[in-house]
């Protein structure tokens, strides 16, 4: 079967040169020549820009006969036909592979093919935009030689916008965001290709607007990027059941196939992958799989918890160098009953969270929607405080902004909860030598520990695992520093309510020293 396949590709090679000069003779007409590039995108590449067919369709390269894909079989080939068959397509993708130089082929591909058409590229930052793929469309302009190019914008007829490419910045501010979620609702046109460049950074609100104004048969939306982790948007835009996942990997690219580096000027090359190797030490690193392979590892490469620590909690194993053992769940479980409940106060935004744990076990979590703080306290936390008989000195509520609220609200029922403030000071663990810049970092790290040390036995729940893979740590001035919820909102796209209330729960349930000397 192997030899039939190769036989047949060689066919493809030797054939192709003939096949196109077979087609062009019968195409009289630009409304015929369009309504073939329309069904054959990868012809128009080649004749219509002039790229030479091997940059896109690698199999044409006689080298390509025997060799084993890491990533998608000539993938570029495969988005082409994704979009000819009028299918969304997702794209983790290796660094350096010429996925924006494609966009920007694809771009002119679909503008000059359906009339009266409208492509958006959208990234979350302007200049990244303009530094991408507007720049390679202003590279590639002469070669197409029609309409108005203009910053951001291409006009196929010079001074009107209903056959145009625009360039849309979705933003990363939690202001820009709900603009840009807004306005992207309002892109309409019944033949529309969404192009989403660096979609990991793109929110998820943005994109869902942009899904949900895909109302036509041929509103197209084609979603590419480098991988950060796999709850980024990107890999859970590629997980949707009526989404093409496509994975480009630096491995299949001609440069390193060829051993030739100079064959796609500016590309990736054997001597990059070696050298990416020798900087991230491992090709199992998150940064190797990440930037090499276009793979979406389990969270970032400084991420302070391991995907692997919360799968091996959740499933009830410890891990150590000898390998895994199952936990004593029902010993874990000899501690006392304890809360940890994340504070909100909206209707529609941030949700409050509540995990609740027996020992070391959790066995509830929950977010919701919170219009009232202190309605929070006198209902949900005291009913649940005095159902689980749980003492007020473990059930720990961060009391520090809407939080004061829940605080307060649970003094006036005489019920003195642990309010967790996560100022500069940290409290004097038994078991903790580290040196932190506040509480908050001291009691993520101890979750992080006990995760480590299969201390701890988690839920099967994916918003709290992505929760807590998702923050970064550093050492600053000798002191661990863990990302601020800040930093980590914009990056995860909400608030992580549940790894809040989970981080307090089990900060909670811990004795600390008697005396409660700080750091």
């Amino acid at each position: 079967m192997l030899n039939i396949l190769v036989d047949i590709e060689s066919i493809q090679r030797d054939r192709h040169k003939e096949r196109i000069s077979a087609n062009q003779q019968v195409l009289n007409s630009d409304k015929e020549r369009f309504h073939y590039y329309a069904k054959n995108p990868f012809d128009y590449i080649v004749h219509r820009l002039g790229i030479k067919p091997e940059a896109f369709n690698w199999v044409l390269n006689p080298e390509y006969e025997n060799h084993q894909w890491d990533g998608t079989k000539n993938p570029f080939m495969e988005i082409m036909n994704s979009l000819v068959e009028w299918n969304w397509c997702g794209v983790e993708s290796a660094k350096g592979v010429g996925k924006t130089f494609f966009a920007a082929c694809t771009i002119f591909w679909f503008l000059e093919c359906f009339e009266n058409s409208l492509v958006v590229t959208v990234a979350p930052k302007k200049e990244q935009l303009t530094l991408h793929v507007w720049k390679e469309l202003g590279k590639l302009h002469s070669k197409f030689g029609r309409g108005e190019l203009t910053t951001l914008k291409l006009r196929m007829k010079p001074g009107f916008d209903d056959w145009i490419a625009v360039g849309f910045t979705a933003g990363v501010e939690a202001g820009e965001v709900e603009t840009s979620a807004k306005k992207a609702q309002g892109f309409h046109a019944e033949h529309m290709l969404i192009l989403l460049e660096e979609t990991p950074g793109i929110k998820q609100s943005i994109i869902t607007a942009f899904q949900d104004t895909c109302t036509a048969p041929h509103n197209l939306i084609l979603a590419l990027g480098n991988p950060d982790h796999q709850f980024d948007t990107l890999h859970k835009f590629c997980g949707l059941a009526n989404v093409k996942h496509i994975r480009i990997s630096a491995k299949d690219h001609p440069n390193v196939v060829l051993n030739n580096p100079d064959f796609i000027p500016g590309a990736t090359s054997r001597a990059d992958l070696e050298r990416k190797l020798n900087r991230y030490g491992s090709e199992d690193n998150p940064l190797y799989l990440s930037s090499v392979r276009g793979l979406s590892p389990g969270q970032s490469s400084d991420a302070l918890i391991s995907m692997q620590w919360c799968v091996d909690s959740r499933d009830g194993l410890i891990r150590d160098t000898e390998g895994t053992k199952p936990m004593d769940v029902e010993a874990m479980k000899k501690g006392e009953p304890a809360l940890g409940v994340d504070v909100a106060n909206s209707e529609t935004g941030d949700k409050a969270a509540i995990a609740e744990g027996l020992g070391g076990v959790l066995l509830f979590l929950e977010d919701f929607q919170c219009p009232d703080s202190n309605q929070l306290g006198k209902r949900d936390v005291a009913f649940r405080m005095k159902l689980k008989n749980i003492k007020p000195q473990y059930c720990g509520v961060d009391g520090v902004g809407v939080g004061a609220g829940t605080v307060n609200a649970l003094k006036e029922m005489n019920i003195q909860v642990y309010n967790i403030i996560s100022s500069e000071s940290q409290v004097q663990m038994r078991d903790q030598t580290e040196l932190f810049d506040n509480l908050r970092s001291q009691m993520w790290w101890q979750l992080r520990e006990d995760l480590r040390k299969g201390r701890v036995k988690l839920l099967n729940d994916e918003d709290l695992f992505a929760d807590l893979v998702t923050p970064k740590w550093e050492l600053k001035n000798g002191k661990i520093c863990v990302e601020s919820k800040k930093d980590i909102k914009k990056r995860l796209g909400r608030s992580p309510n549940k790894g809040d209330a989970v981080v307090y729960w089990n900060w909670a349930r811990l004795p600390r020293a008697n005396s409660f000397e700080f750091l």
